[in-house]
């Protein structure tokens, strides 16, 4: 794996360096968002959303609820305005996974 890669000694342990991610656009979901662009995702979009709007030069987020600034606790945030260029309230969420099941009473 480490083959013509470079690799570092750090506390005594050998690490493989590699490239971090990079993107010239990041589009993602997010659950709420304020007009600071201020974001907070909900399951497992906070798995790789919050790395490529980090990532990316420019960030567009879709959010279900778009709330004035100041409305979202800031230990409650993913991801800070700074990361965020373009922000707009989606309409019309279609939530295909989730599925309602009703067990029949026999």
């Amino acid at each position: 794996m480490a083959e013509a890669k470079e690799t570092r000694d750090f506390n005594g342990k050998m690490h493989v360096m590699e490239h971090a991610f990079k993107a010239d656009f990041a589009f993602v979901k997010a659950w709420k968002g304020d007009t600071a662009g201020n974001l907070i995702f909900k399951g497992t979009s906070k798995n790789f959303n919050p790395c490529m709007c980090g990532a990316a030069k420019i960030t567009v987020a879709e959010v279900e609820e778009l709330l004035p600034v100041g409305s979202l606790n800031p230990n409650e945030i993913h991801v800070p305005g700074i990361f965020v260029k373009r922000i707009f309230q989606g309409q019309s969420y279609e939530k295909r996974i989730e599925q309602r099941t009703v067990r029949i009473k026999k």
